[in-house]
């Protein structure tokens, strides 16, 4: 999956002043996005079905910008080649609700459906710098979803820009994703050694990974749980496994559910001898679960599972 970006639609929802301010927040806006694209994230940028009628100024909706010959041709010109090669984020919402269940995501208390979608795609939001709160180069997310009727909360940061240098800020970020980027699960798992080398993967796994289709909005999550491990394999010297060390949420499955799906969890892998695996990492968002085991004497990690939480 590209590196796209994604327009975060809060950033509109406070009109400015006057027209010409919101001529100067869009020639902004052009400038941030150009430096993207010039560091090499794809021309395309999603936005909600409803954007050319949001006021960017009273009675200065997106679509009059579009058309204002006050405004420079180039930048407008930009702009209708940005947004015309890729659906709107509003038209997958339904897929992402579907495939991560219920779980919302937000920012500052605010719902965050735009967000929501470039958590998921693994993709850059870009803000209209209309507000003091825009004006920085990552956003901390809380995504909250209901499991096992208990509402669980978590807390997520993810790149962001609304000026060029955000961008530069972002660069190592951006190098890696579009280096990272994978087409489907049968590539991601063609790459593994080259991806993973402190991996190692079970056999049930590679069946796992070649269900996640083009598109599938799991596959960049299952990709950062990946190399997120695969960091935590390079900076693992000595001692037990810290899990800690992982960005994301680790923990080991509760004595009950290991009972209950032992068969499930006691999994057969490369070297032929049968382990538990207990530990795991959420997708986030969503029910999908990641189980791995660390090999203190190897310094490597074995993947057991990866796929929705075993029921």
């Amino acid at each position: 999956m590209d590196l796209e970006m994604v327009l975060n639609e809060l950033s509109l929802r406070t009109p400015t002043s006057d027209e010409q301010t919101a001529r100067q927040l869009m020639s902004e806006l052009m400038s941030t996005v150009r430096q993207a694209t010039s560091s090499g994230v794809k021309r395309i940028l999603r936005t909600s079905n409803d954007i050319n009628t949001i006021e960017l100024a009273p009675g200065y909706p997106v679509a009059r910008w579009r058309n204002d010959n006050t405004v420079n041709r180039e930048e407008r010109s930009f702009f209708r080649t940005l947004t015309a090669k890729a659906p709107f984020w509003t038209d997958a919402a339904e897929e992402i609700k579907s495939n991560f269940d219920l779980s919302d995501v937000f920012y500052q208390a605010e719902e965050a459906r735009g967000l929501c979608f470039a958590l998921v795609s693994d993709a850059i939001p870009v803000s209209l710098n209309s507000e003091t709160r825009w004006d920085c180069s990552y956003l901390e997310l809380a995504v909250t979803r209901l499991e096992d009727e208990e509402l669980i909360e978590e807390y997520v940061k993810i790149p962001h820009a609304s000026r060029r240098h955000h961008v530069q800020e972002n660069a190592d970020w951006i190098k890696n994703r579009i280096h990272t980027a994978v087409l489907n699960g049968q590539e991601l798992w063609n790459r593994k050694e080259e991806l993973f080398p402190s991996l190692k993967f079970c056999e049930d796994v590679c069946k796992q990974m070649q269900s996640l289709g083009n598109g599938n909005p799991i596959l960049r999550q299952v990709v950062k749980r990946l190399f997120e491990l695969e960091e935590c394999c390079k900076n693992w010297t000595d001692g037990a496994f810290d899990l800690e060390s992982i960005p994301s949420k680790a923990s080991p499955e509760s004595k009950s559910r290991l009972q209950q799906f032992r068969e499930q969890l006691n999994i057969k892998c490369p070297d032929g001898q049968e382990r538990l695996f207990s530990l795991h990492v959420r997708m986030t968002p969503g029910p999908g679960r990641l189980y791995f085991f660390p090999e203190s004497q190897q310094g490597k990690i074995i993947i057991g599972y990866i796929g929705s939480k075993i029921l």
